[in-house]
C-alpha cells in the first residue's frame, strides 16, 4: 500500500503544467483518438489567421485607393477651373491683344445658312 502512495505522490509532483510541457499529454489516449480533429482545428486557425491577413492587406489597398482618387478628383477640379477661366470671352480677348493678333472679335451676331 505504500508504493501505491508513493506513485501517486510522484505523479502529483509532476503537476498539470509538466503535464502538458512535458509531451505526457501526447500518450494520452483520448488526445490520440481525436488527433485528427486537433488537426483540423490547426488548418481551421491557420487559414483564418491568413485570410484576416488577406483582408487587411485589401482594405490598406482600399484606402490608399481612396486618397489617390480624392487627389485626382481635385487636380480635376483644379484644371476644370482654369480651363474655364482661361477660356472665358474677356479673358481669349486679352490674350489676342497681348500677342498683337489680326482676330477682332465679331460685331455682328451669328446666322444660319438656309
Amino acid at each position: 500500500m505504500s508504493e501505491t502512495t508513493n506513485k501517486k505522490k510522484k505523479k502529483k509532483k509532476g503537476g498539470f503544467m509538466s503535464y502538458i510541457f512535458g509531451g505526457r499529454i501526447l500518450d494520452n489516449e483520448i488526445f490520440l483518438n481525436n488527433a485528427w480533429l486537433l488537426g483540423i482545428i490547426v488548418i481551421y486557425a491557420f487559414i483564418y489567421v491568413s485570410n484576416r491577413y488577406a483582408f487587411q492587406q485589401e482594405l490598406r489597398e482600399i484606402e490608399h485607393l481612396k486618397k489617390v482618387r480624392l487627389d485626382l478628383r481635385y487636380d480635376l477640379l483644379t484644371r476644370k477651373s482654369e480651363f474655364s477661366d482661361k477660356s472665358r470671352q474677356s479673358n481669349i480677348e486679352n490674350y489676342i491683344k497681348e500677342n498683337n493678333s489680326e482676330l477682332k472679335t465679331a460685331t455682328q451676331p451669328p446666322y444660319t445658312i438656309d
